[in-house]
């Protein structure tokens, strides 16, 4: 290695270590601050969110946290209001941090836990790993259209630099929609050059626990930093409130497609500053769960894109692809067998 490339490898691996240890130490203090914000907030819930970030910058801003994801080109130009405006945003995160404060979800973000999430994966090309997908079939993987150029292998376990299974991609296959540099249709699914048996394949969920959903889990092997430049490589999870589960709303008279820069009807949108944890640079593909049954996740959406209105990379809100919507064109592959 150059001595650049050393330095970047280690100030990679201190950030894998220093986001480890910080999401052990800082839940004591998610559960304080929600419970400080309640107490204060009362009904409001512009007021609970804003006092309950303020209480987490207090008490962490030292520390460096986060989960990543994406990578997909992004109109930035700041369009609309942000999400911290949008009523259910801030319904459903509120009541995503009553949850958390239950032990039900996560807000702060963690490692993936030993055995959990195995249908997550790394993919990457022959020379490294850059984007995440999710097993929808033993010999598929479905990820991001905008993760091409990562697209000849699969990482299966919680961490590209340890021990873990390596599958070839034999064929991948992006959706005809979509364009390099666009956001429409940004997805792409693999077909491995082996089945992998000993891993469940996840389910896609259905189109009516999308749409009743009001939070969602994002797992990704993505950057935790908000430029999104650190830390890819260790599976990571976090609970994020949804704003819009089909960009089909309206926020202050603008729709939720000008708003946030989702496509109609195709997209979720969800994140945003709630401990600034959402996903990021690496998590691109990755899957977006919702709850199908207590206990149980099925796949809703796979990671895309930043939404239009957020100043950050990674934090400030995400948006991903609902795979209900795109059932039928996977199904339609040839070799695709969904179970």
């Amino acid at each position: 290695m150059y001595g650049f490339e050393v330095l970047l490898a280690k100030e990679m691996i201190v950030a894998q270590l220093v986001n480890t240890a910080a999401d052990v130490a800082e839940r004591p203090d998610v559960l304080d601050c929600i419970k400080r914000a309640r107490q204060d907030a009362g009904d409001d819930d512009v007021e609970f969110i804003r006092l309950l970030n303020e209480c987490y910058v207090t008490k962490r801003s030292t520390t460096r946290g986060g989960i990543a994801i994406r990578a997909a080109a992004t109109d930035r130009t700041p369009k609309a209001k942000q999400i911290l405006s949008d009523p259910r945003f801030l319904a459903n995160a509120r009541e995503l941090a009553s949850r958390t404060q239950g032990g039900e979800r996560v807000i702060g973000g963690r490692p993936v836990a030993k055995g959990q999430f195995l249908d997550c994966v790394a993919v990457g090309n022959n020379h490294q790993w850059g984007c995440t997908g999710t097993l929808i079939a033993p010999d598929v993987v479905v990820t991001a259209g905008h993760c091409a150029a990562f697209a000849t292998r699969v990482f299966f376990g919680n961490d590209v630099t340890k021990q873990g299974k390596i599958v070839g991609v034999k064929k991948f296959v992006p959706h005809p929609e979509y364009t390099a540099g666009k956001s429409r249709s940004d997805l792409m699914v693999l077909l491995l050059e082996e089945r992998v048996e000993n891993i469940a394949s996840r389910p896609l969920a259905k189109t009516e626990e999308i749409d009743a959903a009001t939070d969602g889990r994002v797992v990704g092997f993505g950057n935790t930093d908000p430029m999104g430049s650190f830390g890819y490589g260790i599976k990571r999870q976090v609970d994020v409130p949804i704003a819009s589960v089909a960009c089909m709303g309206n926020l202050d008279g603008q729709t939720d497609a000008a708003a946030y820069g989702c496509m109609a009807n195709l997209e979720i949108v969800a994140g945003k500053p709630l401990l600034k944890k959402d996903s990021c640079t690496g998590d691109s593909g990755g899957p977006f769960y919702v709850e199908s049954s207590p206990g149980k996740w099925a796949i809703a959406g796979a990671t895309s894109r930043a939404t239009n209105s957020g100043p950050n990379d990674c934090g400030d809100g995400g948006i991903y692809v609902r795979l209900d919507r795109y059932r039928d064109w996977i199904a339609s592959i040839p070799g695709v067998t969904l179970p």
